[in-house]
């Protein structure tokens, strides 16, 4: 048995890009041959890609964290290393994505609605480090620096799964849904004579007149179901998407004005949109005598309430799903309604798509360089300077000399100047501190 996941936490951490290689020709005959290292490979993405044969993230409660495959360090010979390969992490068609602050798990942000088959880049791979060859100069023949490879993006993301389908179907538990979708398609929901049989969205598939409409079943609401009392605001979530609704009433209900009104107020108060949504309104358990023999009744109160409500005469129909009486009238309806209404457009995605190889990419802003005095020690906070530190060795002169350059290239001597710094001054950067000369 596979049951219903809708919600599901995940955390991706996209692969390091490799580290540059410092490195220099060792050839016979060629004794200044000079740098030759290799770039490091870049890191793996990470992807959402949607899943037509999905419709649970149940694969996912359990396996929800990703570690992206890093990119391979440059070696010597110029030889760039290998890039990471990506991960691709198969969700349904119709899952929300979240983004989540890392440090706090109760803030979340819409960041894309997966709507199709096409991959969606959720976590990119850090950039390969340079290699020393990248640095040499006509005033710099012998580089000694090279840059680590960048961090890959590590992002929690909330997922949730909201079932897309053309007609949902709405009504309070034990009213007929279950009996009334296995009737119209191959669906088997569990069937029972008690209330909240069905614990889960089920979908169907309908055909009408040689053309297919997809059916799905909402679980029962009852009162307070948008504040979630019996499960209802997980169940709504699935309706959201709904193109129009099938709104059942029991014909053996003491009240069905009540039931109307109830349903409505309730999907009104859990979103105004689904509220403003077609509905189609069905009388079920018309092969129940003391039903049939009321339907005049029930038809000229709930006309007259329905048109008070809101100011539209209503089509009602009386249907059994036992003797199938009423429901060939009732889906042509449906699908007459169908073919008139515009198909809900998918929430703007986030990323963007590079129209040269098709694939998903977001734009990454370059960090900020900038420093900043903690107990008479300059502390720059540069990411590009923390890289290129990484594996080298600042007790040499040389490297000092070439660090001194790049911060010079960058604009970030000049800041320090400007600020005061003095010879003999501590600087820091990453976890490496010396003096500024």
């Amino acid at each position: 048995m596979t049951y219903m996941i809708d919600t599901v936490r995940l955390n991706i951490k996209a692969g390091n890009g490799g580290d540059g290689c410092v490195s220099f020709l060792h050839e016979k005959y060629k004794p200044n041959g000079g740098p030759n290292g290799g770039d490091g490979g870049t890191g793996g993405n990470a992807y959402l890609v949607g899943d037509p044969s999905l419709n649970t993230l149940i694969h996912l409660k359990f396996n929800s964290t990703f570690y992206v495959e890093r990119g391979q360090h440059g070696r010597g010979k110029d030889q760039t290393g290998s890039n990471g390969g990506h991960t691709f992490i198969k969700v349904p068609i119709g899952t929300v994505i979240h983004k989540m602050d890392v440090n706090n798990n109760l803030e979340k942000e819409f960041f894309v609605d997966i709507v199709d088959e096409n991959p969606v880049l959720v976590c990119a791979g850090g950039k390969g480090g340079w290699g020393n060859s990248r640095y040499v100069s006509s005033t710099n023949q012998e580089p000694l620096l090279a840059q680590r490879g960048e961090d890959g993006q590590y992002e929690v993301l909330f997922l949730e799964l909201k079932l897309l389908a053309d007609v949902g179907l709405l009504a309070k538990p034990n009213a007929g849904k279950s009996t009334l979708i296995s009737r119209c398609s191959a669906a088997k929901p569990k069937i029972a004579d008690y209330p909240f049989t069905t614990m889960e969205p089920v979908l169907g598939v309908v055909n009408v007149h040689d053309q297919d409409f997809v059916m799905m079943e909402v679980p029962g609401l009852i009162e307070g179901a948008h504040e979630g009392i019996g499960l209802g605001d997980q169940f709504l979530r699935h309706a959201e998407r709904a193109r129009l609704y099938l709104h059942l009433l029991d014909g053996m209900s003491e009240d069905p004005v009540s039931d109307y009104h109830m349903i409505n107020d309730e999907i009104r108060q859990f979103n105004p949109y689904m509220a403003d949504k077609p509905q189609v309104i069905a009388v079920t358990k018309m092969d129940v005598t003391e039903v049939s023999e009321k339907r005049e009744e029930i038809e000229f109160v709930l006309d007259e309430e329905i048109t008070k409500a809101t100011g539209i005469k209503p089509t009602i129909f009386f249907i059994s799903s036992v003797s199938g009486e009423g429901i060939d009238q009732m889906l042509g309806s449906i699908i007459s309604m169908l073919n008139d209404l515009p198909k809900d457009l998918p929430l703007p995605r986030m990323d963007k798509i590079d129209e040269d190889d098709g694939n998903t990419y977001k734009f990454k802003s370059r960090p900020i360089d900038t420093f900043h005095l903690d107990d008479g020690v300059y502390v720059i906070d540069s990411v590009q300077l923390e890289r290129l530190l990484t594996r080298a060795d600042t007790r040499d002169y040389r490297v000092l000399l070439q660090l001194w350059r790049e911060m010079t290239k960058m604009g970030i001597a000049r800041q320090l100047q400007e600020a005061g710094i003095e010879v003999g001054d501590t600087i820091r950067i990453g976890k490496a501190e010396m003096e500024w000369f």
